[in-house]
């Protein structure tokens, strides 16, 4: 039985044009990528180009296909506003593969800067750190991803991405694709900037990765399992604001070990908040 015939991309049914305006001028840094392999000088479809179609496709989703953003390509209004050329099949099947997507990352980081914070309580704005949420998630990949398999059989094909998001602004900053098997705490270790509060779940509970974070002059929330060993060195009262009933600054120790490990040092602390279920380290 036939599937059910796609209908013609028409000009009507194409929205976001309005957006590009923005980033016209910050694509053209992407006009020269990838050019130096083209000896014969003969080049239509650049990665800037290339890149303003892929992000069409994302504002509609009557593009539901390579060929139907191949489609869209033929239509004047498309090329008149985008700037784009008609582009065939095959250009857009090898620019997949030619250009690099590493140059992207100094636009959007630039996009992220240009942002404005959503609305939220202002006390998540006392921190003085850029609250950062972190977490790493299984993606499902496509048979033909060999390097994908992480289990004996060949049914298991995945790949981790280690996504961060900035809670105020409401979008991800960065994101890092590995294997499935993957250590996320090791992959945050790598990429740790100061002046951030890392909001973190159980899988990153390592002692030392929490004292990393405190050396790279960041703070961070991070729960923990409910057989964390600690030592309490210090108990304050607070407020009930703060939605819990006493501080305490804590060193803390795995149970395997009798001796105090490297952990988080409290003193490098300015304030800090243990509870059986989550610990911070809180800048003032």
């Amino acid at each position: 039985m036939a599937g059910h015939k796609r209908d013609p991309v028409e000009s009507k049914d194409l929205v976001g044009f309005r957006y590009f305006k923005v980033l016209a001028g910050m694509l053209e840094t992407l006009r020269d990528a990838a050019c130096a392999r083209d000896r014969a000088h003969n080049r239509i479809l650049h990665m800037d180009q290339y890149i303003t179609l892929l992000l069409m496709y994302m504002f509609n989703p009557i593009c539901s296909s390579l060929r139907a953003l191949q489609e869209a390509s033929d239509l004047r209004k498309v090329q008149r506003v985008l700037k784009v050329p008609r582009t065939a099949m095959g250009s857009l099947s090898e620019a997949a593969r030619v250009f690099d997507s590493d140059l992207l990352a100094g636009i959007i980081g630039e996009l992220v800067q240009r942002l404005q914070p959503v609305r939220h309580d202002a006390r998540l704005s006392d921190f003085g750190q850029i609250i950062t949420l972190v977490d790493g998630s299984w993606l499902k990949a496509l048979s033909k991803m060999t390097w994908a398999l992480f289990r004996k059989d060949d049914t298991h094909r995945a790949v981790k991405a280690h996504v961060h998001v900035e809670l105020l602004k409401g979008v991800p900053v960065g994101a890092t694709i590995t294997d499935a098997n993957s250590s996320e705490h090791a992959v945050l270790a790598e990429r740790l900037e100061p002046g951030r509060l890392y909001v973190l779940d159980r899988g990153y509970a390592k002692y030392d990765l929490l004292q990393q974070i405190i050396d790279a002059s960041s703070s961070f929330v991070c729960r923990l399992a409910d057989n964390a060993v600690f030592d309490v060195v210090e108990e304050r009262q607070l407020d009930s604001i703060n939605r819990c009933e006493s501080s305490k600054s804590s060193a803390r120790r795995t149970a395997s070990r009798p001796a105090r490990p490297p952990a988080a040092d409290p003193s490098k602390a300015t304030r800090s908040c243990w509870s059986p279920i989550v610990w911070t380290c809180l800048p003032t």
